[in-house]
């Protein structure tokens, strides 16, 4: 008896065998047992995701001889079950558009058979696989035929291309979308038929096979067909690593530390490493990609995460995007992915592959322009800045195994909007503290007061305004006491029952008086003369209005109510900052701009300043080379002149 693959000897025969597309199976279902069935249905989707197995069963459903009507678990066991399962069914016939595209083969085949009655079972099912694969003729003279056949024929369509199809086909069509088939669901198929074939077949081989696989069912038994014909009775990760090229998931895992690190070495190294093992590069690229894409999603959704990879695999991928921009993730993966794309035409993959690399370290050593804004944004307020978070060498990340048969625990991360107990941070202190242990405000967390110090009698020491430290418990924060005639300085006190560090008692840094009316209208021509000079552009929408009031940090400038263009252009992110930034120059308080339409509003025009322009002498070259010793003494001896031209 002749040899069969695990693709055909495990196809499934029933609905309950179809793994990954419950949400097909369960409307196929429903419709037969309320009899809601349609007269033609498209299977669409993937390679190896089962469109044609679900069109076959589909057909062994509607013919099954063991049931008085179609039944959504046909025996398998009837003439018409295995006539259908064998091909050769004279009520089921399966029809290979790839191969027949002419109009002839479609009205021989299809068109003039459909009047005749099905030979043994109720309908009479037309299965064409491929069938975006046929001419443009085959589908216009199909139409008719499709749209209103007789009650006993039903047409199934299966492709995997659906866009070549012509939107009258699509119409006449119940569509039925099948997706990838998840790893980790692949995994346990494997796993079932490596334990019905006597195979010894580890976890982690199953689900390297399943990833390699992307989502086809019938890649992955083919792939572990051949992969017991290499190893025998018991497959490893190492034996699906060697034979098909992939790469381990610790060694992504150490290629994707090296980027972090900015290891240039470690990563180039590791790519040669691969290279010369004989893996497949554009497959390593492809799996830092999604190495990248699980980091990226374990910052934004880690509980989806770890229903898709396990508790395990997301702590680890957690532990090793620790203090890692997300910004800096969608940076790698952009230059990944377009190198993934030069990669697919390149004779020397390996050179794509190291330049990506290279750039992509570059890329993390940079300043992102979100850091920039963020900087400037900071500055502007008057906030001090965040800075840029130092990048420490991280310790490598052994990545656990994962068996695809263990469940996920869901509970292990804290789903969306529920609150994690934490319990309260040991640092906090009560009041009666000692000095030493009291909690430092977060600017200033590294400092720390020697305990000479604080035994000490209290010591004015000068420090400037914007370093004064504020040291307090956490549970009380008296106000701040004002000292006269003192040099700004921080004032460590003593209490007599408990020691309490006091807040810093700082003078506060004296601030311009705010300006009255009169300086008001002494600005006005102030800063309407310097929006003149620098950005001529704005200063008519600028003039279309009055500088009105200074108060409470912000200064009000009035427009009349036809004027709300001007209020829409001044009011732009770039033209407020250049205004707020004149305004505090010349009143030498920090101001906001704020405008106003009104109903009446008296404008104050600026007279025009006219600039002092320096009058330039130039001087006429002829002259200067009619002055020259050579030139006139040449003149002298030819007896000739000089004429302009």
């Amino acid at each position: 008896m002749s040899y069969t693959v695990f693709a055909r000897k495990y196809r499934p025969q029933t609905f309950d065998d179809v793994v990954g597309q419950e949400h097909i199976t369960r409307t196929l279902k429903n419709a037969i047992l309320q009899n809601r069935l349609a007269h033609a249905y498209l299977f669409v989707g993937p390679r190896g995701t089962g469109k044609t197995s679900s069109a076959r069963i589909l057909a062994k459903a509607l013919n099954c001889l063991s049931s008085p009507a179609p039944t959504v678990t046909p025996c398998g066991e009837c003439d018409s079950c295995r006539e259908i399962t064998g091909g050769n069914s004279l009520d089921v016939l399966e029809f290979d558009a790839a191969s027949n595209t002419q109009v002839d083969k479609v009205r021989d085949i299809i068109i003039d058979n459909v009047k005749y009655l099905p030979a043994r079972g109720r309908f009479k099912v037309y299965l064409v696989d491929e069938v975006h694969m046929l001419s443009p003729g085959s589908f216009n003279a199909l139409l008719k035929t499709l749209e209103e056949p007789p009650p006993h024929v039903k047409f199934l369509f299966a492709t995997t291309d659906v866009q070549k199809l012509p939107a009258t086909i699509l119409s006449r069509c119940q569509r039925f979308d099948l997706k990838r088939i998840g790893a980790a669901q692949i995994a346990d198929h494997l796993l079932y038929i490596a334990s019905k074939e006597g195979i010894n077949l580890s976890g982690e081989a199953a689900l390297a096979v399943a990833v390699g696989a992307d989502g086809g069912m019938r890649d992955a038994e083919s792939m572990l067909d051949q992969l017991v014909a290499f190893c025998g009775e018991k497959v490893e990760e190492a034996d699906v690593l060697s034979v098909f090229g992939f790469t381990s998931r610790q060694k992504i895992s150490d290629l994707c530390m090296a980027l972090l690190d900015q290891d240039a070495s470690g990563a180039l190294k590791l790519v040669h490493e691969q290279a010369e093992a004989g893996r497949d590069l554009s497959q390593l690229l492809a799996d830092l990609i999604s190495h990248l894409r699980n980091l990226l999603l374990v910052q934004a959704d880690p509980a989806g995460l770890e229903a898709e990879l396990g508790r395990a695999v997301v702590e680890a991928l957690a532990a090793q995007c620790g203090g890692v921009d997300r910004e800096r993730i969608l940076d790698l993966i952009d230059i990944c992915a377009a190198a993934e794309q030069k990669m697919k035409w390149a004779s020397n993959k390996q050179m794509y592959l190291e330049v990506a690399l290279l750039r992509a370290i570059q890329a993390v050593g940079q300043v992102t322009l979100g850091e920039v804004l963020g900087a400037l944004t900071d500055l502007r307020e008057g906030r001090p800045a965040s800075g840029r978070a130092v990048s420490v060498p991280r310790h490598r990340v052994e990545m656990p195994k994962q068996e695809p048969r263990k469940p996920a625990v869901a509970a292990a991360v804290p789903q969306r909007g529920e609150v994690s107990k934490v319990e309260p941070q040991k640092a906090e202190v009560s009041q009666s503290v000692a000095p030493e242990e009291a909690v430092i405000s977060e600017p200033l967390a590294s400092a720390r007061i020697p305990a000479e110090l604080a035994e000490a009698e209290p010591v004015a020491v000068p420090v400037p305004v914007e370093a004064a430290p504020v040291l307090a418990s956490r549970t009380a924060e008296p106000e701040p006491k004002p000292v006269s005639q003192e040099p700004k300085s921080a004032v460590v006190e003593e209490k007599p029952k408990a020691v309490e560090l006091k807040p810093a008692a700082v003078e506060p840094k004296p601030q311009p008086a705010e300006p009255k009316m009169r300086e008001v209208e002494e600005l006005w021509p102030e800063l309407v003369q310097a929006v003149r000079n620098e950005r001529p552009l704005i200063s008519m929408w600028l003039e279309s209005g009055v500088l009105a009031e200074i108060k409470a940090g912000s200064a009000f400038v009035h427009f009349p109510k036809d004027q709300p263009l001007a209020v829409e252009y001044l009011v732009q992110d770039n033209n407020r900052s250049f205004i707020e930034g004149i305004l505090s120059v010349i009143s030498g308080v920090p101001l906001k701009l704020r405008t106003e339409l009104r109903d009446t509003v008296v404008l104050r025009p600026v007279a025009k300043q006219e600039r002092v322009v320096e009058k330039v002498v130039v001087k006429d070259p002829m002259e200067e080379f009619k002055s020259d010793p050579l030139i006139r003494k040449a003149l002298e001896i030819f007896k000739g002149r000089l004429e302009s031209i």
